[in-house]
């Protein structure tokens, strides 16, 4: 049974965060076990006075309310105590744990956020981990509460009479068993329920990041049309787990009718055969229905323990993914300054079956700048993705210094390899921390130097804040070359001895790229740099060309050579590419 309610699951994932709150959880325990000695004493205070003399004075029953008052305000402000530390426990772990699955997932590779899109990974970081935090106050302060209440009351009743003790363990059992079998008969339509869940809030996170893609391709209809469709099918499946529930409620509903009807029966027969007092029936009947409450309890609490189960398998699959890119035990370090970069032998795509790049062999020594040009799809991104071990090759190594980057610390060598990209994420949040990625052991005049070198003195100068100017998500507010500025910025903080722009400037006007041409020459000195770019006139400044077509290198040499030689085939892109900008 221990198997089947996902306690020992639950406690797997859980329990390393929990042991972190000894001294509450102690608490927590005192207070459950206060709890329950005062809901016993109240039944056996109620008979000692039933069973009192009959001329028992106004000042007993008195001060038997007063002691009724006393203990039910008691037992009231031990529940809240109890609630609230069961709260913080249950949500101080379930945080722990939310941020162990999301470090987890952002050390997956890039092919994992493939097969997971944002909106299902937020529901299964935020939405299945807050189910786990309600089932650990559910369980711990309800459930086992009521489990040990009713073991406890249970024992009275064998103390009363062995007869009432005997048909209550008998209807105990009868219970057991039959909300076990429901609870594996109820748990496939909750993990059913949880999975469209899912598909639905990915549907939302995707659609409401491109909302304007959407709406300006009007598509606004077809949006609408998929929504409905995941509603008509998630309806359903919020049926068949409600109909689930009700069989249960029924059952218990049935259970309890039963349970009444043997507790007057048994009381009727002790009384007639005068075994008893009648504080004594008094106090059975109200520990009869001491154990009707816990077993409607455990029955309500069962639907936690349901839906626990789908949240702990849904978690438990994000944790038994291991990342393609794995770090090896030997921990290389890179050295400061330019770093050299060679490719050996490089085979690799992004289906082991469909090879992107061909024996890719390559060597840019430390310092020096290379241009790579090709069409598109000839494998130019897919050489700088190896760089930064986004991916593994399936054969060859990539080196820096000399050193397999396999062998590197990952961490440690995207500090020392930056990309800009085309694409610039913007976060919500201070221009500090959008240029620092919210470190704040970056001095504030390092950043201004880096701002000026790149021409954004001026911009700078007129933020109302400067550095904790706010920034909106996605750039609003931002010209796309302000942006692209920005991520340089961003890039050169770090410090790279290795820096990759992977066609930065493909969406800047003429003007705007100029001024980033100039000043990213200046920050690329004295650094290795691989620019890669559709418009050649960018790379006219790079010391070395690479010329890839289909994911084969067809023309490697420094970018002098390559312009002397009328036949090369850099020259013959460059001449294309003027005839192309001269209509």
């Amino acid at each position: 049974m221990w198997t089947k309610i996902p306690i020992l699951p639950y406690f797997r994932l859980v329990g390393p965060y929990l042991k972190q709150h000894k001294r509450d959880l102690v608490l927590l325990v005192l207070l459950l076990i206060l709890g329950i000695g005062v809901q016993i004493a109240i039944p056996w205070l109620l008979k000692t006075y039933f069973d009192s003399p009959s001329d028992a004075s106004l000042r007993s029953l008195l001060l038997l309310i007063g002691m009724m008052m006393g203990l039910g305000t008691v037992y009231q402000l031990l529940v809240l105590m109890s609630d609230y530390i069961g709260e913080h426990v249950g949500w101080s772990a379930a945080n722990r744990l939310r941020s162990r699955l999301m470090r987890h997932c952002l050390s997956q590779d890039i092919s994992f956020f493939h097969r997971y899109n944002p909106g299902e990974l937020l529901d299964r970081v935020d939405g299945a981990v807050n189910g786990l935090a309600e089932f650990f106050y559910k369980f711990v302060v309800r459930f086992t509460n009521n489990v040990v209440l009713l073991l406890v009351t249970l024992g009275l009743l064998y103390t009363i009479h062995w007869s009432i003790g005997a048909v209550m363990t008998a209807f105990i059992v009868l219970a057991a068993l039959v909300y076990y079998r429901l609870r594996d008969y109820a748990l496939p339509y909750w993990v059913r329920v949880g999975e469209m869940s899912s598909a639905f809030f990915g549907f939302i996170g995707e659609q409401l990041t491109n909302t304007e893609d959407t709406r300006s391709s009007g598509a606004s209809g077809y949006v609408m049309g998929r929504f409905k469709t995941l509603m008509r099918n998630w309806f359903p499946l919020h049926m068949e787990a409600g109909y689930a529930f009700s069989v249960m409620w029924m059952q218990s509903m049935m259970l309890l009718g039963l349970s009444t009807i043997l507790t007057f029966a048994v009381s009727a027969w002790l009384w007639h055969t005068g075994t008893v007092s009648a504080g004594t029936i008094y106090m059975l009947m109200l520990y009869a229905v001491m154990l009707v409450g816990p077993i409607d309890t455990i029955r309500i609490e069962l639907g936690a323990l349901q839906r626990a189960s789908a949240n702990i398998e849904r978690i438990r699959q994000l944790f038994d993914i291991r990342p393609a890119i794995e770090e090896e035990a030997g921990k290389e370090v890179l050295k400061e300054g330019p770093l050299s970069a060679e490719f050996r032998e490089v085979t690799f795509g992004y289906s082991p079956h469909e090879p992107v790049l061909h024996g890719i062999r390559l060597r840019l020594e430390a310092g020096q700048s290379l241009g790579i040009v090709g069409r598109t799809g000839s494998g130019k991104s897919s050489i700088a993705r190896l760089l930064l071990r986004l991916y593994d090759p399936q054969q060859g190594s990539v080196l820096l210094e000399e050193t397999d980057i396999r062998r590197v610390k990952l961490t440690q060598l995207r500090q020392r390899v930056g990309i800009v990209t085309q694409d610039v994420q913007i976060f919500k949040g201070s221009v500090r921390d959008n240029l620092t990625f919210f470190n704040p052991a970056v001095p504030d005049d390092k950043i201004e130097a880096v701002l000026e070198d790149l021409g954004l003195a001026s911009w700078y100068a007129e933020l109302p804040e400067k550095l904790d100017t706010q920034l909106e998500a996605g750039g609003g507010g931002l010209s796309a070359g302000e942006a692209q500025l920005l991520a340089f910025a961003r890039v050169f903080l770090k410090e790279p001895g290795l820096v990759i722009l992977d066609e930065a400037s493909s969406r800047l006007d003429p003007v705007t790229e100029e001024k980033l041409e100039q000043a990213v020459r200046k920050l690329l000195s004295g650094r290795t740099a691989i620019v890669i770019a559709h418009r050649l006139q960018t790379l006219r400044h790079v010391d070395r060309i690479l010329v890839v077509e289909d994911g084969r290198i067809i023309e490697h040499d420094s970018q002098a050579a390559l312009l002397e030689n009328p036949d090369s085939r850099y020259s013959q892109l460059l001449r294309q590419s003027f005839r192309n900008s001269s209509r």
